[in-house]
């Protein structure tokens, strides 16, 4: 991955070649069954997931999916659709974008590092574009699975993932569960500031209450 290329990678190769074949197959497998409908909310395990699905792992939310779906199709997502997706407390998900971006210098940050805090602040309370450079990575997880109808929705948490999974395996017949781009072991709790903490408590506090985590 040559992320001095990245928006020639995300914009060209992966939106106007890659991600709409794959899509495309993708959505036939959802809609005759042999496949669930997977929302990838990124750094959820949910590449890993997708992996053992044999499914894409593009980043598309639910009213996204039903967009391209009725596009596809010429009719709407049905209600009664097979909805999965993996949740994250949203301390640990942002300390893991962090960490993760550095790893894979996405916006210099391995060459160019600023602390913690100091992106927080830019990502969340600035909103700078030179950090927060694709909208989608920095939604709140109920906001990636908001849809225009009452779905069913299937949780796997990934504070008790290879359990969860486990139904999910179960029932879509895959194996056990690769790990892909997996973070170091962190400590969230000492990354954050009192500042840092409020700022992700604000942003997320939707999150918080409906998933019922905490700092």
């Amino acid at each position: 991955m040559f992320y001095s290329t990245w928006w020639l990678y995300q914009k060209v190769y992966l939106d106007k070649l890659v991600r709409p074949h794959k899509l495309n197959k993708y959505l036939t497998q959802v809609k005759d069954g042999s496949k669930p409908l997977f929302i990838h909310i990124n750094k959820t395990a949910g590449s890993s997931i997708a992996k053992s699905l044999e499914i894409t792992e593009a980043h598309v939310t639910l009213s996204e999916y039903e967009n391209i779906y009725k596009n596809k199709f010429g009719e709407n997502l049905p209600q009664n659709i097979n909805i999965w997706t993996s949740i994250r407390n949203p301390f640990d998900r942002v300390a893991s974008e962090y960490h993760y971006r550095i790893k894979t210098n996405q916006n210099k940050m391995q060459v160019n590092p600023i602390s913690f805090d100091e992106w927080v602040k830019k990502v969340f309370v600035e909103k700078d574009p030179s950090y927060r450079d694709r909208e989608i990575m920095f939604l709140n997880q109920k906001e990636w699975v908001k849809g225009s109808k009452n779905y069913n929705i299937n949780f796997i948490r990934f504070e008790n993932l290879q359990e969860d999974f486990q139904k999910l395996a179960n029932e879509y017949k895959v194996e056990s569960l690769p790990w892909k781009k997996k973070s170091d072991n962190l400590n969230y709790e000492e990354m954050f500031s009192d500042i840092s903490k409020e700022t992700i408590f604000q942003v997320f506090k939707e999150d918080l209450n409906r998933f019922k985590y905490s700092f």
